[in-house]
C-alpha cells in the first residue's frame, strides 16, 4: 500500500511504526493540531509519549487517559495496590526517560496541564485492562471523530519504536466512544497521584538534598542495615550487639558473600568477639550450615567455649553439633585424634571463622601433607638441595588446604605486622592465591601480586622509607584507608568511632579507661652485664655477627659449583640465612630481656655446637682439637650439665626452636631448623664447617665465663622492677600484668618477685596446659571472666602480680587490672599494641559495679590505665643500630595498618625509631569522619532517611563551588557487580536475589563519586570520600544555584557516563545484559 494511501482514502489505514516519518507519534500529531479532545485507552502509561508529543498536545484543550493497573486481584483491598502500580509504572518510565531527557524538557507543561485538569488520568481497576485505543475529537464538527485502534501502548516506544498493528476507524467510533465512556465512569481518577508522581521528578531539589542523598547512597551500598525478620525475632546475639557491632556483622556478611571471605579489623578491645559469636548464630543456627572456628590456644576456654556456652548453649552440647572449635596450633599438632578431627571438620565445614587471623600472615613452607601427619616420620630434615626426606607444611599451609573454596570470615585487630604482604596473605586464604581472583569483582584488580607491590611503592614514597620494614602512622594511613581493596574486604572502626556512634545513636555509652602518660623504668644495660655487654658488642661488630652458625647455612660450604641463579638453590639460601639471622636476633633481643634468658640461649646454643662438632669431626686433627677444647672448658660444660641436665636428656636434643617458641612476631617454622646431621665431606667442605664452628664455641664460652657466678641481686634491671612493685602506691597494692617475650626471663621473674616477699605472684608462658591457663587467667581477672575474688580464692587464691609472656597478649579480658609493666621491649609494635590490649579495654558497667563493690579501695584507679616501659637510655640507640647490623633491616616501628595506640615508650617519645606507633588513638578517620556526619544527619532529622529514600533517581541541584572561579559537576552512581547468592549470605545453594540479571546486580554493587572538571573536561574518581565530600558539602539553608546551561551538563553526565564504561565496566568485565550503572544523583558546581 502506498504511503498516501496509509494516510487517506483507503477503506483500511494501518500505522504500525514501520515507516521512519510515519508513526503513532507523527499520526497523533496531526491530530493534535485538528482535535479538541484526545480519549486515549491503554494498558500503560509513560511520560514519555507526552514528551514525545511535546509542543503538539498543548492544542489539544482535553486529554483523557484511561491506563491499566496491573494488579490480578480484582477485590476492594486492591483497589489501592492498582493505584500505586499505576504510579509505580509510570515512576518508572519518568526515570527511563531521564536517561534520554536528563532534565525532563517539557514535563513542566505535562505538570501545568495535571494541575490545571487539562490532562485527566484514571485506571480501571474492576477487570485486568489491556486496551489500546486513542479516540479524537476534531474542532470542527465537519471533520468529526476517528479513533486509531490495535497495539499500541501510550508509551515512547509504543508510538514510537515497537513493530505495532493499529488501524483507524471512521465509521463505527461512536460505539467505540460509548465503550470508552462505560469504563472511564467505572475507573478510579489518580489525576493528583500521578501529578505528585510527575511532581517528584520535575521539584527543583536544593543543594543539601543531593548532599545528604550522595551519603546516604554511599553509607548504604548494597542494601539496606536494618534487621531482618530472624535477627528482630529469634536471633539471641542481634539483641546484645550494639549498633556499630551489627553495622559490623551485616557488613561482613555481605562482603563474604560478593568475594567469599571478609575481614573484620576493630581496634583492639571493640567487642569482635560478640561479632564472631554474631555470625556463629546466624551460620550455624538460622541456616544451618556447619562452622569450623580456628581460635588461639590461649582464648579458646578463657573466651569463647564460655561465651558460646552462655549465649548459644545448643552449640556447646553433644557431639554433633553444627559448631566445631580448633586451636590454632591443632593445625600442626602430632596427636592423631586431632589429625582425624581435623580431616573431617574439612569435609563437613561449610564455613570457616578465624580469631586472631594475623597468626596466619606467614606462609610458610608447603611441606608434604603425608609427613608426620600421624606423629610418625621426620619432623624435618633431608637435604634442601637435593629435596630428600619430607617437610611438614606450615601451619598456614594446613589451614589454606582446610579452607578449600569455603567462606571464611577472620577477625583481627592487626592484619599488617610488618609487611603489606601480611594482608595479602589473609586474603589469598578466600581467593586461593589466584593473582586475577578479584579481575572481575567491582575492585577491578588484574593481578593481586602486583597490587600490593604498587601499594608498597605508594607507602615508601609517602613515608620516605625506601626500604623500611614498617611505615609511618598517619601517611601510611592516607595511604592504606582509602585504599578499594582495603575498602572492599575490610570492616574496620577505630575507637573514637564508636564512641561518638554510641552518643548519635544513643545506645549504651561505650566505656574505655583513660590511659594515662607511659612511664620509664630505666636501667643500664651496663650495670647489669658489666663488661660483658663490651664484648658482646665487639662479637657483633665481626665480619659475620656475633656467631658464624655453619651448621646453619651448610649451603654456603658446598665444594662442588652450583648454578646460583636456581631457583630452588636461591630459595633454599634465603631461607638458611633467614635462620642465622633469627638467631642472631633471638640473641639480641634475649640480651635486652634478661641475663638469664642471654646466659640460657648461650648454654643451649653450646650443647647445639658441641653435638654437631662431635658428629662430623673425623679427622685426627679435628678430633685433637675437640678434645683440647673440651678439656679446657671443663669445669664450663660440667656447669651447664649440672644447672641444665635437661639439655643432655636421651631422646631430647638440644635446639634452638626452644628460644624461639615465643617469638611470635616471627613466626618461625620448625622446618627453618635442620636437626643435627652428619654431612657427606664430598658434598661439603666439613674441615672448615668445624672451624668456624669452634670459633663460635670460643665466642660461646667467652660469654658463659663471663656469667658465671652471677647473682640476682646483681641484677640492677630485676632490682628496679622490685623496687617498683614495692614503693609505688598503686603497683603495691593494686593488680599488675608484667610482660616479657620470652618464657626463660618470666619464669625468672616469677622466682626473684616470690624470694623478694611479693605475694600473689604467679606466671604463665607458652608451655602451661590449657587448664592451667583458664585457671590462673580466672584467678587474675576473676570479674571480666565470669567470676569473683572469693571463687578465685577458693581455686588457690587470687593473683595480683601475673608474669605472661605474649601466650596472654591477644583475645582475653583482664581489664580486672589498669596497669601493665613491658619488662622488656617487644621489637613488633603489633605485639606491643595487643599486649596493652589486655587491660586497655571496653569496660562493662555491671561487673564494674560489682567489682567495686567487693573492692571500693580501687574506685581511685578504675576508669585509668597505665604503663611502665623498661628502657635503657643510655643503649638504646646501640641495640637499635645492632638490630639493623644483624637483620639488614631499618627499624621504624609505627603503623601500616590497624595498629592503634600513642606514646607507647615514655610522655616525651624522644626515640626517633619507637616513637611512631599511632599518635591517634581516638583519632578518626577522615571517612569515619564522614560516616559519622551522615549519622548526625539522621540523628537531627528523624524523617531525612524516609525522605532520601523517597528521591528519585537522578536527582539534580547546583551550588557555588566552594574554590571560586571554578566549575564542576559531581555524580554519584551506583554501580553493577557479580553477585552469587542472596544478600546476608544464605544457603549455600540459595537462588540469585531478586534484581539480578546473569550473576549482575546494581542493587548489591558500590557507590562511586565522580567529579567532572568542567575547564579541562577531565574525569576526577577519588578513593577517598572526604576528598569530594569537602567539594560538595552544604547545609540545609544552601541556596541552589545552577547555570541553566543544560546541553553542558548533559554533555559532562555523558562523558562521564563514558568513563565508567572504559573503565570500570571493562576493567570487571560486565557482559553487555548486565543492569547498567545507575546515577543517584548529581550537582553542578559553578
Amino acid at each position: 500500500m502506498a504511503d498516501s494511501d496509509r494516510r487517506s482514502g483507503a477503506d483500511l489505514f494501518i500505522v504500525d511504526n514501520g515507516d521512519a516519518d510515519w508513526k503513532v507519534c507523527q499520526y497523533l500529531q496531526e491530530w493534535a493540531g485538528l482535535s479538541h479532545q484526545f480519549d486515549i485507552a491503554t494498558g500503560y502509561f509513560e511520560i514519555g509519549a507526552l514528551l514525545a508529543l511535546d509542543g503538539k498536545w498543548q492544542q489539544v484543550e482535553k486529554l483523557r487517559i484511561l491506563m491499566g493497573d496491573e494488579v490480578s486481584k480484582r477485590t476492594k483491598a486492591a483497589l489501592m495496590a492498582g493505584v500505586e502500580a499505576a504510579q509505580r509504572q509510570l515512576d518508572s518510565s519518568i526515570e527511563r526517560e531521564k536517561q534520554r531527557n536528563d532534565f525532563l524538557t517539557g514535563a513542566d507543561a505535562i505538570v501545568d496541564a495535571l494541575r490545571t485538569r487539562q490532562i485527566e488520568c484514571k485506571v480501571y481497576t474492576k477487570e485486568k485492562f489491556h486496551a489500546k485505543a486513542y479516540i479524537t475529537h476534531a474542532k470542527q464538527a465537519v471533520v468529526g471523530s476517528s479513533a486509531l485502534v490495535g497495539s499500541s501502548n501510550f508509551t515512547y516506544p509504543g508510538l514510537t519504536d515497537n513493530v505495532e498493528l493499529n488501524v483507524q476507524i471512521r465509521r463505527e467510533v461512536g460505539l467505540l466512544q460509548e465503550w470508552y465512556e462505560k469504563h472511564w465512569n467505572e475507573a478510579h481518577d489518580v489525576t493528583e497521584a500521578i501529578l505528585r508522581t510527575v511532581e517528584r521528578h520535575t521539584r527543583e531539589y536544593t543543594p543539601f538534598e543531593v548532599y545528604a542523598k550522595a551519603l546516604h547512597e554511599y553509607f548504604r551500598a548494597g542494601g539496606s542495615q536494618g534487621p531482618d525478620q530472624w535477627e528482630a525475632t529469634k536471633s539471641v546475639m542481634f539483641k546484645v550487639l550494639d549498633q556499630y557491632q551489627k553495622d559490623g556483622y551485616k557488613n561482613l556478611i555481605k562482603i563474604a558473600a560478593k568475594y567469599n571471605g571478609a575481614l573484620l579489623c576493630d581496634g583492639v578491645g571493640l567487642g569482635k568477639t560478640f561479632i564472631g559469636l554474631m555470625l556463629i548464630e546466624r551460620l550455624a543456627l538460622h541456616e544451618n550450615r556447619n562452622v569450623l572456628l580456628l581460635v588461639p590456644k590461649s582464648g579458646r576456654d578463657t573466651v569463647w567455649k564460655p561465651e558460646i556456652a552462655r549465649y548459644l548453649p545448643q552449640l556447646s552440647r553433644g557431639t554433633f553439633s553444627s559448631l566445631e572449635v580448633f586451636t590454632h596450633t591443632d593445625l600442626t599438632a602430632t596427636s592423631s585424634e586431632i589429625a582425624d578431627r581435623l580431616e573431617a571438620a574439612k569435609e563437613r565445614a561449610h564455613v570457616v571463622i578465624i580469631d586472631e587471623a594475623h597468626n596466619f600472615r606467614n606462609i610458610g613452607t608447603r611441606g608434604d601433607f603425608t609427613a608426620d601427619i600421624h606423629g610418625e616420620g621426620p619432623a624435618r630434615g633431608g637435604k634442601l638441595i637435593e629435596g630428600e626426606g619430607k617437610v611438614k607444611p606450615s601451619r598456614y599451609r594446613r589451614l589454606f588446604d582446610l579452607i578449600g573454596d569455603k567462606p571464611v570470615y577472620m577477625l583481627t585487630a592487626t592484619p599488617v605486622n610488618n609487611d603489606l604482604a601480611d594482608l595479602r596473605h589473609l586474603i589469598e586464604l578466600f581467593s586461593r592465591r589466584k593473582d586475577d581472583y578479584f579481575a572481575n569483582h567491582d575492585i577491578a584488580i588484574k593481578n593481586l601480586r602486583s597490587y600490593f607491590n604498587e601499594l608498597k611503592r605508594k607507602l615508601d614514597k609517602a613515608t620516605h622509607h625506601a626500604s623500611a620494614q614498617i611505615t609511618d602512622p598517619e601517611e601510611a594511613k592516607a595511604v592504606l584507608g582509602t585504599d578499594p581493596l582495603v575498602s572492599a574486604l575490610v570492616v574496620q572502626r577505630s575507637r573514637g568511632y564508636v564512641k561518638e556512634h554510641q552518643k548519635i545513636h544513643g545506645g549504651r555509652a561505650v566505656l574505655f579507661p583513660e590511659r594515662e602518660p607511659p612511664k620509664v623504668a630505666e636501667y643500664s644495660l651496663k650495670g647489669v652485664y658489666g663488661k660483658l655487654l663490651q664484648q658482646v658488642e665487639d662479637a657483633f661488630d665481626q665480619k659475620e655477627p656475633l656467631f658464624c652458625l655453619p651448621m646453619y647455612q651448610p649451603i654456603n660450604y658446598l665444594k662442588k659449583s652450583v648454578d646460583k641463579s636456581d631457583p630452588l638453590f636461591a630459595f633454599t639460601q634465603g631461607r638458611q640465612t633467614q635462620v642465622v639471622s633469627l638467631i642472631r636476633t633471638g640473641f639480641l633481643k634475649r640480651l635486652e630481656s634478661s641475663i638469664v634468658a642471654f646466659e640460657k640461649s648461650c648454654q643451649r646454643l653450646l650443647i647445639k655446637l658441641l653435638a654437631f662438632y662431635v658428629k662430623n669431626a673425623e679427622t685426627p686433627s679435628e678430633k685433637k682439637l675437640f678434645d683440647v677444647w673440651t678439656k679446657t672448658h671443663k669445669a664450663l660444660v660440667a656447669d651447664v650439665k649440672e644447672d641444665h641436665p635437661e639439655l643432655f636428656t636421651v631422646g631430647k636434643e638440644p635446639t634452638l626452636l626452644d628460644d624461639l617458641e615465643d617469638d611470635q612476631d616471627e613466626l618461625l617454622d620448625e622446618d627453618l631448623l635442620d636437626s643435627i646431621e652428619k654431612l657427606d665431606r664430598k658434598e661439603y667442605d666439613v674441615h672448615t664447617m668445624l672451624e668456624e664452628t669452634k670459633a663460635d664455641l670460643d665466642v660461646v664460652a667467652m660469654l658463659l665465663d663471663e656469667l658465671r657466678g652471677f647473682k640476682p641481686k646483681q641484677d640492677v634491671k630485676l632490682q628496679s622492677l622490685i623496687k617498683l612493685l614495692k614503693s609505688d602506691p598503686v603497683l603495691s597494692k593494686h593488680k599488675v600484668m608484667v610482660f616479657s617475650e620470652f618464657a626463660d626471663t618470666a619464669e625468672y621473674l616469677r622466682e626473684e618477685l616470690i624470694e623478694a616477699s611479693i605475694a600473689g605472684v604467679e606466671a604463665v608462658d607458652g608451655s602451661a596446659a590449657a587448664r592451667d591457663r583458664v585457671g590462673i587467667v580466672k584467678r587474675f581477672a576473676p570479674y571480666y571472666n565470669r567470676s569473683d575474688t572469693a571463687e578465685a580464692s577458693r581455686a588457690g587464691g587470687e593473683i595480683r602480680v601475673l608474669i605472661s609472656t605474649d601466650v596472654l597478649s591477644e583475645g582475653l579480658n583482664l581489664q580486672d587490672a589498669t596497669r601493665l609493666i613491658n619488662y622488656d621491649l617487644h621489637w613488633n609494635p603489633v605485639r606491643l599494641m595487643q599486649r596493652i590490649g589486655r587491660v586497655d579495654r571496653r569496660m562493662n558497667p555491671e561487673i564494674e559495679a560489682r567489682l567495686l563493690a567487693d573492692h571500693p579501695d580501687q574506685k581511685p584507679i578504675r576508669g585509668t590505665t597505665c604503663y611502665w616501659n623498661f628502657l635503657p637510655p643510655d643503649e638504646l640507640n646501640r641495640l637499635l643500630s645492632l638490630y639493623t647490623r644483624v637483620t639488614k633491616k631499618t627499624l621504624n616501628i609505627s603503623k601500616t595498618f590497624g595498629i592503634e595506640g600513642k606514646k607507647l615508650l615514655r610522655p616525651e617519645d624522644d626515640y626517633d625509631a619507637l616513637k611512631d606507633f599511632n599518635a591517634a588513638y581516638e583519632q578518626r578517620t577522615k571517612t569515619e569522619e564522614l560516616a559519622l556526619e551522615y549519622e548526625r544527619l539522621l540523628k537531627d532529622d528523624p524523617t531525612l532517611a524516609a525522605r532520601l529514600d523517597a528521591l528519585p533517581g537522578r536527582v539534580f541541584s547546583g551550588k557555588a563551588h566552594p574554590k571560586p572561579g571554578t566549575k564542576a559537576v559531581f555524580f554519584c552512581y551506583q554501580l553493577p557487580t557479580r553477585v552469587a547468592r542472596e544478600p546476608w549470605g544464605g544457603p549455600p545453594d540459595a537462588p540469585l536475589f531478586d534484581g539480578a540479571i546473569d550473576g549482575w546486580s546494581v542493587e548489591q554493587g558500590p557507590v562511586r563519586w565522580y567529579l567532572f572538571d568542567l575547564a579541562t573536561a577531565q574525569v576526577q574518581e577519588s578513593a577517598d570520600p572526604a576528598t569530594t565530600a569537602a567539594v560538595i558539602r552544604c547545609a540545609a539553608e544552601e541556596p541552589r544555584r545552577v547555570s541553566g546551561q543544560n546541553k553542558t551538563l548533559a554533555d559532562a553526565r555523558a562523558s562521564v557516563d563514558k568513563h565508567i564504561k572504559d573503565t570500570y565496566l571493562r576493567q570487571t568485565q560486565a557482559p553487555v545484559n548486565a543492569p547498567k550503572p545507575v546515577l543517584k544523583c548529581w550537582m553542578e558546581l559553578c
